[in-house]
């Protein structure tokens, strides 16, 4: 009876052991590929290279030209355009490049949500969730460039590549060693946007876009975008694009349609 035991007893002890080196070789592995990752011995960038979009970025229009030398020559760009300008694509795209170059370390991205902090509050899910209807614009082309798997792993709260985050989220903050896109700017306030710009560290590109024709904060309330359009001149820091109805490249049909409502 005793003998009986005692094989019973080694053999859950073996059960026990197998469990527990199991769960480590799993452990081991992903702080293996985090470490790796972490300190370039992986090219984690490749990880959805098979999926990713590698057509070149190119202008084509003057204002498009303008707009990319802007972005690749400075630190902070305004972008002001209707629909259809390309505006949120290529900054999106470059901040993409930067990240694959490892030229930054992360994107961040942020627009102003005017609706009431209820409307945020009752959608399920975490931040990046509840933003993500407003995110989408950006979202589309960083998973066209950077492929779908990475950008998920990008997105993971522990690995901080890719912020999504409402405008209301940057006080306080400063950017740093990142590529930053300002969307929809033209609803934020011109003291916002002081908030804002003044949160600007080392190594940043910031990418403010909006379009003034299509502010959508009250009537007696002045737009940080166009605010900041009158302050900031084009210099070596700063870039400012102004496209028209014509820059469109959308469609023909949608530079008709901002040509009908002009």
């Amino acid at each position: 009876m005793g003998r009986q035991k005692a094989v019973i007893k080694a053999r859950r002890e073996a059960k026990r052991v197998l469990r527990s080196d199991s769960r480590s070789h799993r452990q081991r592995e992903e702080e293996s590929v985090t470490s790796l990752v972490q300190m370039g011995g992986l090219d984690s960038i490749g990880m959805a290279r098979d999926s990713r979009d590698h057509s070149p970025i190119e202008a084509r229009n003057d204002a498009q030209a303008h707009y990319l030398n802007a972005i690749e020559s400075k630190k902070l760009i305004f972008a002001t355009g209707e629909a259809g300008c390309g505006k949120t694509w290529i900054s999106a795209a470059k901040a993409a490049e930067a990240l694959i170059h490892k030229d930054v370390d992360r994107i961040i991205v942020t627009r102003p949500v005017l609706q009431a902090d209820e409307d945020l509050g009752f959608l399920p899910g975490d931040i990046s969730e509840k933003f993500a209807p407003y995110f989408r614009p950006v979202y589309d082309v960083l998973v066209k460039r950077l492929g779908s798997s990475f950008m998920q792993y990008c997105l993971r709260p522990e690995i901080g590549k890719v912020e999504i985050a409402p405008f209301a989220y940057m006080r306080g903050r400063t950017f740093e060693n990142a590529v930053v896109i300002l969307d929809e700017a033209q609803n934020v306030t011109a003291a916002q946007m002081k908030m804002f710009l003044t949160r600007l560290g080392e190594n940043v590109t910031v990418i403010v876009n909006g379009d003034i024709t299509q502010c959508d904060l009250p009537a007696h309330v002045q737009s940080g975008l166009n605010d900041a359009l009158a302050r900031f001149t084009e210099d070596d820091m700063v870039g400012v694009v102004r496209f028209n109805k014509q820059d469109c490249v959308r469609s023909e049909l949608c530079q008709r349609a901002l040509l009908a409502y002009d």
